[in-house]
């Protein structure tokens, strides 16, 4: 597939008051993921992990967008990271997954960590080091429940246990585990992938994103600093807009995964499609009906990214909110609007890229079912990240907050 044909189908422009900075990161985001496109059904088919597409990441220094220019960064507003991050699940989603626990946990270090941890913190990734979760355990009676707990070693600790989903650690430089500390308070335990008794094992292997490194996370008797432990456990109980963003992440994703579909649809159609016998046109592109079909394709992606949009600027009102010296009460009011403009994203990026990723099939015939094409990763791909929150919760929500003015409940984990 060509890059002329990438950007024939425009994504929505952003907001004219979107920085000059968050246009130039916007910009090198579309311009790598033509290029992530190119290899993006074989890296997925194959099961290739992605090393050279991370370096891209660097060398297109999008690690940095959210670190203060203080600290060697090229901070933009969160909003438009939920673009740039859009704008590569597009060439790539599960390269862009990448970065979603990296700016999720940079964010949750900003809201709760000390200066000293962010400045360190923030300092390697201006260095180029990405950031990588262990939060979920197996055979808990909650998805969200933590038990792996730190051990007191004189003034620092030592932790053990096991983690998975733990993306994209297996490429991570630093990992941030969700823990509890001595006195079963949540912490994070900010530590380097490299430090004795840390494995990281490559043994994901879900149907879709299958190249995050979402495996197992093996911690055995590893040293954890005092000063590598942010305290969270206060947090879980307020309303804050870190789980938001952790949530609009993933909606970012399938809206790229919508327009991905439809990049293959379209050029399906033009490139290697034949019309049906049923038809008396001389090309699929002359077909009324594929014609029908592409514009209604086009139009679910567009109508979920401008709603993820929508979301996206909320996300930045609420980021900055957060740190103003607000009222409770008006504090409460942004945030709760906030998440509802989450869940509406989540539902409306959702439903347009496995609707998109569906009717992909139907543009082209048999055809577009040959393994070689690996046109069905886009739905694999998108109904993986749905898992992360399940979307009825999020319907739920939207209505019982129309319905009676209920707060969306309160979310922490991704």
């Amino acid at each position: 597939m060509t890059q002329r044909h990438f950007s024939a189908v425009n994504a929505a422009e952003p907001p004219a008051s979107t920085s000059s900075r968050a246009h130039d990161a916007l910009r090198r985001a579309r311009t790598l993921a033509r290029t992530l496109r190119e290899k993006a059904a074989a890296r997925d088919a194959e099961r290739i992990l992605p090393y050279d597409a991370l370096a891209l990441l660097r060398e297109y220094d999008l690690l940095g967008l959210r670190t203060p220019s203080s600290l060697g960064g090229n901070e933009i507003d969160y909003g438009d990271v939920v673009r740039v991050i859009a704008e590569l699940a597009r060439g790539d989603s599960s390269v862009a997954q990448l970065l979603v626990p990296h700016y999720v946990y940079q964010e949750r270090m900003r809201l709760m960590g000390d200066d000293a941890l962010k400045q360190r913190v923030w300092r390697r990734v201006a260095q180029g080091a990405l950031i990588g979760n262990a939060s979920t355990e197996r055979g808990s009676a909650r998805s969200s429940e933590i038990t792996i707990q730190l051990t007191a070693d004189g003034s620092d600790y030592r932790l053990s246990g096991r983690k998975f989903y733990s993306t994209p650690t297996l490429f991570a430089d630093l990992v941030f585990a969700t823990v509890l500390d001595p006195h079963n308070r949540i912490v994070y335990a900010i530590l380097p992938t490299d430090r004795d008794g840390i494995t990281r094992v490559d043994d994901w292997d879900g149907v879709g994103q299958r190249v995050t490194g979402s495996g197992t996370t093996i911690f055995d008797n590893v040293e954890v600093k005092a000063e590598e432990i942010v305290v969270v456990g206060y947090w879980t109980g307020r309303r804050h807009y870190t789980s938001s963003g952790a949530q609009i992440l993933f909606a970012a994703l399938k809206s790229g995964i919508a327009y991905a579909a439809l990049d293959d649809a379209r050029d399906w159609a033009r490139d290697g499609a034949r019309p049906s016998r049923t038809t008396q046109v001389e090309h699929v592109t002359l077909d009324p009906y594929v014609q029908a079909l592409v514009g209604e394709l086009a139009t679910s992606a567009l109508a979920a990214e401008l709603v993820l949009g929508h979301a996206a600027d909320a996300l930045t009102r609420a980021s900055h909110a957060q740190y103003d010296d607000l009222p409770p009460d008006a504090l409460e009011t942004i945030l709760v609007d906030t998440a509802v403009r989450t869940a509406q994203a989540q539902l409306a990026t959702e439903q347009a890229a496995l609707h998109v990723a569906q009717k992909l099939f139907d543009v082209g015939g048999t055809s577009t079912a040959l393994k070689r094409h690996n046109f069905d990763r886009h739905w694999r791909n998108a109904r993986t990240i749905s898992l992360h929150d399940p979307i009825v919760y999020r319907s739920k929500a939207i209505g019982a907050h129309l319905l009676r003015g209920d707060a969306p409940p309160l979310g922490f984990t991704y």
